[in-house]
């Protein structure tokens, strides 16, 4: 206050100023001890229940889990699809007593019943008859002889199915190409089986070797001479 207010006297004015340099000194002072401690006690102290905040209420969550993506109905499918594959392979390579055989003897019929043409049945039977021959042949090479007399039957049954089939074929056709026809296909399968039965005839016991001789009787009047 370096200069004198208008209207107050110099001893007011000294008072004035010793009254504010008091004030700034108390101002500027730290707190007392007891206000202290006191403030700290009423801070430590919980609030009341009715005072204390209530919790809000969890809102509904928005995001939405994926489905995750297993990979157990591709390895599911990969198995199936495996074990059919090789559940195929195992009938089409099945020998008589095997578990598979009656699977593959049965989808060798379907086949031949859901044949509408009497050739392609009689193709058919052929190629069946050409497999009882094989299967013969590997019976004997393994030292299973139980099934080779029923193998042979077998054999001979469906040879006698492939001829019934060419015959109708010759009565429904013309019969110059029908009787040309059922010569060609049973010279073909003739020549085959006699070939292959008599070279396993000496490995046969004596009940075997009858059946086959017979089946080599009734194919060598098939189909006439060249």
């Amino acid at each position: 206050m370096g200069k004198w207010l208008p209207g107050i006297s110099r001893r007011s004015q000294a008072r004035i100023q010793d009254r504010v340099s008091r004030l700034g000194a108390r101002m500027t002072a730290s707190p007392r001890p007891e206000f202290q401690a006191r403030l700290r006690e009423q801070l430590g102290r919980p609030l009341p229940e009715q005072e204390r905040p209530e919790p809000r209420p969890a809102g509904p969550r928005h995001s939405r889990r994926r489905p995750r993506r297993t990979l157990f109905p591709q390895v599911l499918s990969a198995l199936l699809v495996a074990s059919m594959v090789v559940s195929g392979v195992w009938t089409y390579r099945s020998m008589p007593g095997d578990t598979f055989y009656p699977l593959k003897r049965a989808a060798e019929s379907t086949l031949f019943h859901l044949s509408t043409d009497e050739a392609e049945r009689a193709g058919r039977s052929f190629g069946y008859a050409e497999t009882r021959a094989h299967e013969v042949e590997e019976l004997l090479g393994s030292g299973e002889r139980d099934m080779i007399g029923e193998t042979l039957q077998a054999m001979e049954d469906t040879t006698r199915s492939a001829v019934t089939s060419l015959r109708q074929v010759r009565r429904r056709e013309n019969a110059g190409a029908g009787e040309l026809m059922e010569v060609k296909e049973l010279r073909r399968f003739v020549q085959k089986q006699r070939t292959q039965i008599r070279g396993m005839i000496p490995k046969m016991d004596a009940e075997d070797q009858r059946k086959a001789h017979g089946y080599l009787d009734y194919i060598d009047g098939l189909a006439p001479p060249d």
